[in-house]
């Protein structure tokens, strides 16, 4: 019965590793879709999680990258909350000659307040935004954070190919032509195997296979009865929400 408890304690401790509320270090400000076509537009939503015990976000800064001009932005009212964009005139609309004032001017930033996320909860900010760079390459939306009682965590860093993942990521969006996105054709599927026909001797030994099969699922159950009888059963732990956000240092 040794290896058996040993194996049963092996896979409850397991099980209580799987379901330990997730560390607060590896949840993340994000944005998605987190893939978009080139030349394009598209709608995207920034998703601020609460990650205070003891205080509410009061207010959220997106940051724009400063390697795409993108001059059409829309917003989706968010209750209680208060968008207010911020721009920069294009160092040449005026020489183009644009008609559309809009055009004119790209989007630097977005800051939402007024509204209040409370801890355990996440707030979703919807932008509809472009158009896109038409050269693939990924845009950086850094983003800042500010808690009611004044701190302020920052979303800023960037991953960086062959290293650990940053402890504060910024909300990244990788532009790609549409062609880079399509789906990969699968791969042929292998012929099936033809299924022999049993002989006298084949089922025999097939019946003796499944005798001993039996058998051994007899002596597991036996086991596993007796397990259950002698070692008491953990509750499980509650499963945490899996965005809650890792606090960054001002």
């Amino acid at each position: 019965m040794k290896p058996i408890r040993a194996v049963a304690a092996t896979l409850v401790a397991g099980v209580a590793v799987l379901l330990a509320p997730t560390s607060p270090a590896w949840a993340h400000v994000t944005v998605s879709p987190s893939v978009a076509t080139t030349g394009g537009y598209g709608t995207f939503a920034f998703k601020v999680p609460d990650e205070r015990a003891d205080a509410k976000t009061t207010r959220v800064e997106v940051v724009f990258p400063e390697n795409a001009q993108l001059t059409s932005v829309s917003l989706r009212p968010v209750p209680g909350w208060t968008a207010t964009v911020a721009t920069r005139q294009l160092p040449n609309a005026a020489s183009a000659g644009h008609d559309d004032e809009a055009a004119d001017k790209a989007v630097t930033g977005i800051v939402w307040e007024g509204g209040a996320i409370k801890p355990g909860e996440f707030q979703v900010f919807e932008v509809s935004l472009g158009p896109l760079p038409t050269t693939p390459g990924q845009l950086v939306f850094k983003a800042l954070q500010t808690y009611s009682d004044g701190e302020v965590v920052r979303w800023i860093d960037i991953p960086e190919a062959g290293a650990p993942r940053p402890e504060h990521p910024a909300p990244m969006i990788d532009v790609k032509p549409a062609d880079a996105q399509a789906n990969a054709p699968a791969a042929p599927a292998a012929p099936a195997a033809a299924t022999p026909t049993p002989t006298g001797d084949g089922v025999a030994r097939l019946l003796g296979w499944a005798g001993l099969a039996l058998g051994a699922l007899a002596l597991l159950t036996a086991a596993a009865t007796g397990l259950r009888r002698r070692t008491p059963v953990p509750a499980s732990a509650p499963l945490a929400e899996a965005d809650t956000a890792a606090r960054l240092s001002p």
